[in-house]
């Protein structure tokens, strides 16, 4: 599988594909991640941050994810893991 990465616009539910990756109009199937700004937060968004904030305060488990510990890999390797 090839990844590609670039920035397109949506016009009625169509990704307009740019033209120097024509070579992957032609195929049948992709899968897309569409990551997009947005200025606010809706209100099933506030909800789910306040289910995982209540989760995470009845956990026993008091370590909480930051991007840092999300992509630091050094202990994973210091770990044998990677």
């Amino acid at each position: 599988m090839y990844a590609v990465e670039f920035q397109a616009p949506i016009e009625n539910g169509i990704v307009h594909i740019p033209s120097q990756y024509h070579e992957i109009q032609n195929n049948t199937k992709a899968t897309f991640v569409v990551m997009y700004n947005t200025d606010k937060i809706t209100t099933e968004q506030n909800n789910i941050n306040d289910e995982l904030d209540t989760l995470f305060a009845n956990s026993n488990n008091q370590v909480q994810v930051t991007m840092d510990l999300a992509t630091n890999t050094n202990d994973m390797i210091n770990d044998g893991i990677l």
